[in-house]
């Protein structure tokens, strides 16, 4: 599925699970986009100080730093405004809730399917550089 709005940009994608990883990697290979795969937190923004990304799929619950924590030093350490969105099969009451208000930009519950993933990147994605302009 090409995208317009992603070709040629870069996504970190941060998850600890190798089969999620597999599968997002999957979801854009055809998209136009570049991704890198983190597997948490520490490694997420060893990566960041490398490369620029134009977007992070964030897993909440990982081993070392969190996506809470992560997310928490982006915003409050970094001070980068990066679109940030969280991925989590935990679909408890309050936790998109509790990701927004952390500073992240958007929200997907796994499993989830291409078109839900693309449709919130695409929605992050125009938000962010409409701000921008």
């Amino acid at each position: 599925m090409t995208n317009e709005l992603l070709i040629g940009k870069n996504i970190l994608i941060v998850e600890d699970n190798a089969i999620n990883q597999m599968l997002v990697k999957y979801a854009f290979a055809k998209s136009g986009a570049n991704t890198i795969v983190a597997e948490n937190g520490s490694q997420a923004l060893e990566l960041m100080n490398q490369n620029k990304f134009d977007a992070i799929l964030m897993d909440i619950y990982m081993p070392e730093l969190d996506g809470y924590q992560t997310t928490d030093i982006i915003r409050n350490q970094l001070h980068s405004s990066i679109p940030i969105i969280a991925m989590t099969a935990l679909a408890m009451k309050g936790e998109e809730e509790k990701c927004l208000a952390l500073g992240m930009n958007g929200y997907i519950s796994k499993p989830f399917s291409s078109e839900t993933l693309f449709q919130e990147i695409k929605r992050v994605l125009e938000f962010t550089e409409a701000i921008a302009s």
